[in-house]
């Protein structure tokens, strides 16, 4: 991890984060409907290792509200409009993967999909729930998710790969 900086910064549809020097006592975040602001009172302040892992840890705690408030609800009215039934959603830390499908149906959506465009935070959404359809990924598979995708899906996979799990 490179660490964050004054300088750091995200500026994703759902998840913008900006830091900005302040006359603080110690390092602190907010949130709002903008984004995430990391106030600090001084580079060497912010470069401190213990002052990093909170801040990820803040981070982590900030997109994870974002996806539960913005993403699990679209997710849901995709399953409706889809006629899918979802048995629960979870939003899990993975770096691994962007999303998962169990065969009860319950869905895991990695936090990390907060710093996704929208374009693509829905084709994940849209790819989990076909899971529901078909648990595995057959060209049956990509035929339905290709029907929700406007005949993208394969090209949004490929998209994909140009994102990573983390803040940095």
């Amino acid at each position: 991890m490179k660490g964050f900086t004054p300088d750091t910064h995200i500026d994703a549809e759902d998840f913008r984060l900006r830091f900005e020097q302040k006359d603080v006592s110690f390092v602190r975040a907010e949130m709002d409907e903008a984004g995430v602001v990391c106030y600090y009172q001084s580079a060497e302040v912010l470069a401190d290792r213990n002052v990093q892992a909170w801040i990820t840890k803040t981070l982590e705690a900030f997109a994870r509200k974002r996806v539960k408030e913005r993403l699990v609800p679209r997710l849901l009215k995709m399953a409706k409009e889809r006629g899918i039934s979802v048995s629960a959603v979870r939003v899990s830390s993975a770096k691994g993967r962007w999303g998962s499908c169990s065969s009860k149906g319950s869905i895991n959506l990695s936090l990390y999909l907060a710093l996704l465009p929208r374009h693509l935070q829905d084709y994940v959404l849209q790819h989990e729930l076909t899971h529901r359809l078909e648990m595995n990924h057959s060209p049956r598979f990509w035929a339905r998710l290709d029907e929700v995708c406007d005949g993208k899906a394969k090209a949004l996979r490929k998209e994909m790969r140009g994102y990573n799990t983390s803040f940095l």
